[in-house]
């Protein structure tokens, strides 16, 4: 099992693994296809990185935004990091958001940064999806990434 802060994640839900990086659904997204790239060393804050994970982080985020994008039929995407608490972050451990978007997912485009602050916020697990639903959705993503 990786770990992800506090938390253990299940190999079911992971979807793509780098020697630096995994990626992971998400399970309480923002919109659909809005997933999470981690470095696999559980450090608190991006300053922690070092050059090699920051590099492979990054390049695990693009691919994987590429991939979500199309898949959940977007036209743009939001990359973030809440990097410490003040911005946001709940779980202490560098972690990026990848959220495929689309025109009208919001009525004012900047509310995503709103939603992502509170989305966490409400941690509470009636709220999150299943476990097969988060496995499913990570079986659906793995498959584009097995023959790159």
């Amino acid at each position: 099992m990786l770990r992800f802060g506090q938390h253990l994640i299940k190999p079911s839900v992971v979807f793509l693994k780098t020697e630096l990086s995994f990626a992971l659904v998400n399970r309480r997204p923002v919109v659909p296809g809005h997933v999470l790239v981690c470095p696999l060393r559980p450090v608190e804050r991006f300053r922690d990185l070092c050059p090699e994970e920051v590099a492979d982080l990054f390049r695990t985020a693009q691919r994987v935004g590429n991939v979500v994008e199309k898949h959940f039929c977007g036209t743009s995407l939001t990359i973030s990091v809440q990097d410490g608490p003040e911005a946001g972050q709940t779980v202490k451990h560098v972690h990026v958001h990848v959220l495929p978007r689309r025109a009208g997912d919001f009525s004012r485009n900047d509310d995503v940064y709103e939603e992502l602050q509170r989305h966490d916020k409400e941690d509470s697990p009636d709220k999150w999806r299943t476990e097969e639903e988060m496995a499913a959705e990570a079986a659906i993503l793995k498959k584009y990434f097995q023959d790159n």
